[in-house]
């Protein structure tokens, strides 16, 4: 067949004298290439944090309920108050398995990662309940490298402390398993906390002597009442949600979750109706009496406000 019959394409490759694409693995690496290797090796830093933010916490009691959920009592040291933890009925079983030392068969999820974490060469040095956003703990577990507490491997540097995001509940079982401290920040501790006393009253977790119908009504006449500040936001954030405005639904969000962190009769409300939602009728008239009894404090200093 003659060169000029060849389709244009063949017909520029067959010319020798054509300077055709480089070969591949010539080519020099691409700079944003180079860019996200060198991104994947930083060497994550160490925690900071203010442990004076912090009080330091023991675990006082693990209860058990059908009626009323799983909760862990934290006791803030050196004070007569308790922190409560409700916790998902497969944490509350794990923590209560390891602080009872009872073997299992198999290792849990939580002890997996005590497992894993110490065939990598790492432990839990602590770990921090850092806040309260909405009815939901926030907490971060601390680790470090070594298999015991200041043992850091032979040879090898201790590196940089680093800390990782946790669900309360996953963190104390850590804690637990590693013997780690348990902190607690001091402003959800003053928010959240209750006198010990309100608790050893009813040591088995027994349920309260008012009707659940009148736990309900009693709890959605106080919610019913209150003046949400944060209502409109939500209708703003249903709405751009709607209009698939996913980053003003994100704006509105975290604003709503600020007002929560502030707003101590909002996250009794909040908490309140959540506990109803699962059944925990004890807990949302403990909630509804403590709601009950700031705001008629708080009612009472806009009096005296008003009077001077």
């Amino acid at each position: 067949m003659a060169l000029g019959a060849l389709p244009q394409r063949a017909a520029v490759s067959a010319r020798p004298n054509c300077a055709g694409p480089k070969p591949l693995q010539s080519r020099q690496p691409r700079p944003a290439l180079a860019v996200r290797r060198s991104r994947c090796s930083v060497v994550p830093r160490a925690s900071e944090f203010d442990l004076s933010h912090y009080s330091e916490a023991t675990i006082a009691e693990v209860r058990a309920t059908e009626k009323y959920g799983h909760i862990v009592l934290l006791r803030l040291k050196d004070t007569q108050s308790v922190l409560p933890v409700y916790i998902g009925e497969f944490e509350c079983g794990a923590l209560v398995k390891e602080i009872n030392k009872k073997p299992t068969l198999r290792p849990l999820t939580h002890d997996l990662m005590k497992n894993t974490l110490e065939v990598l060469g790492f432990r839990v040095t602590k770990v921090r309940i850092t806040a309260l956003v909405g009815n939901t703990y926030h907490a971060r577990v601390h680790y470090a490298r070594g298999r015991g507490p200041g043992k850091a491997e032979a040879g090898a540097a201790m590196p940089a402390e680093v800390d990782v995001d946790a669900r309360p509940s996953d963190a104390v079982n850590l804690a637990v398993r590693f013997g780690a401290a348990i902190y607690v920040n001091k402003e959800v501790a003053a928010k959240m906390s209750h006198p010990v006393h309100m608790y050893e009253a009813d040591p088995h977790g027994g349920g309260t002597t008012e009707q659940h119908s009148d736990v309900v009504r009693s709890c959605r006449e106080e919610i019913m009442a209150y003046n949400d500040p944060t209502i409109m936001y939500k209708l703003q954030m249903q709405l751009a949600i709607a209009d698939e405005r996913f980053e003003d639904a994100k704006s509105l969000r975290d604003q709503i979750d600020k007002i929560l962190a502030s707003d101590r009769a909002l996250s009794l409300v909040v908490a309140m109706e959540t506990a109803m939602e699962d059944g925990r009728y004890e807990e949302a008239a403990r909630l509804r009496d403590e709601f009950k009894a700031l705001r008629q404090a708080q009612q009472l200093s806009s009096r005296e406000v008003s009077d001077l």
